[in-house]
């Protein structure tokens, strides 16, 4: 019952936060920005009118910014110079100053963060146990027998898929980079529990791995679907994306108290780092349910959970290697009798 209201609390966080949020819009109805706009518009951009119209440096067409896309950033500034606090939004977006045609610099810088991170752990758990490779990579890799091997591959691929598209959409928010970004991100969060699944029940079947597959691609695809032809409604999404990352979440949790419960040493001595993970996990989605301005029109709450972020890999990454090594290698269990059982039926229940 306890978790179930953690739950609740968590999506009407969500939900306040995305209230919260919306609250701060309203820049581009102001008269001021709507008159800017058209003027400099027509000044700049309208070739029947002014033969001299403006020409946009390399930079910012190779960033794909137009020029009517340069006069709105050009007075969304001049507006939040001239008025007084708070900041506003404009078309559902703070005003960043951009880098370069980088509409917003910090976010990139931290997107390239994280994607560095799985692209680490990814070279690391590539590594394979043979005579040629060091006794250090050799004691910290992913075993190749290991039946997970592939899939926890997968979630870095699929990680660092999410972590470019995130850098692109940051790098010029349009249409079309915002939903790779949108549904990259939702590919994580739904990797993530077909990832916990097929760990926590032990799913080594490539039939029963196929079947789960098939019924979370079904349902990403329908989100996606939805997203794309039906609505592209931030709120449904932000919704959908938390109840599946606090599911995930809870797996885990529930997975590491049946461990105690039983008291499976060779679980516990380990197990704790998913438990870091998920906790700094949790902690780092505060700054993307509760937005504040970007402080100097660089940093902002969103940009700061990317930065976060980087921290939480090497804690998950952390976990699963420790985790794959003691499902592989029984050397490095304890070798007492009640150890040996306490391992061997742990094949066979919800905490292997």
């Amino acid at each position: 019952m306890l978790q179930w209201r953690w739950f609740v609390v968590f999506i009407l966080l969500l939900v306040v936060g995305m209230n919260a949020s919306a609250v701060s819009e309203g820049g581009d109805e102001l008269p001021e920005y709507i008159n800017c706009v058209n003027s400099t518009i027509q000044a700049q951009c309208n070739t029947n009118t002014n033969s001299t119209a403006l020409s946009l440096p390399l930079y910012l067409r190779l960033t794909l910014w137009s020029c009517e896309d340069n006069c709105k950033y050009n007075c969304m500034h001049n507006i939040s110079d001239t008025r007084s606090p708070p900041l506003l939004q404009f078309e559902g977006k703070w005003p960043f100053y951009r880098l370069w045609g980088i509409q917003e610099p910090a976010s990139v810088i931290f997107s390239l963060g994280n994607l560095y991170m799985h692209y680490h752990y990814l070279r690391i758990i590539l590594v394979t146990n043979n005579k040629n490779t060091s006794k250090t990579n050799q004691n910290y890799t992913v075993p190749t027998n290991y039946y997970l091997r592939p899939f926890i591959i997968g979630y870095c691929l699929v990680n660092i898929n999410t972590w470019i598209q995130s850098s692109i959409f940051h790098t010029r928010d349009l249409p079309a980079t915002e939903k790779l970004d949108y549904f990259s991100a939702a590919m994580t969060i739904l990797y993530s529990v077909y990832f916990a699944i097929l760990r926590i029940f032990h799913v080594e079947n490539s039939f029963k791995q196929l079947y789960i597959g098939s019924i979370l691609l079904i349902m990403y695809l329908a989100h996606v679907y939805f997203m794309s032809f039906i609505s592209f409604n931030y709120v449904y999404n932000m919704i959908i994306c938390g109840i599946f990352a606090v599911i995930q979440g809870a797996m885990w949790v529930l997975w590491y108290t049946v461990a105690y419960l039983k008291n499976n040493q060779s679980v516990l001595v380990y197990g704790h780092w998913v438990l870091y993970a998920i906790g700094a996990n949790a902690m780092t989605v505060l700054l993307e349910v509760f937005d504040f301005p970007p402080i100097g029109r660089v940093l902002d709450a969103h940009s700061l959970w990317h930065f976060s972020t980087i921290f939480v890999a090497p804690l998950w990454y952390h976990f699963i290697i420790q985790d794959s090594i003691n499902q592989s290698d029984w050397s490095v269990l304890p070798q007492t009798d009640n150890d040996y059982d306490n391992h061997n039926s742990e094949n066979f229940d919800m905490v292997q």
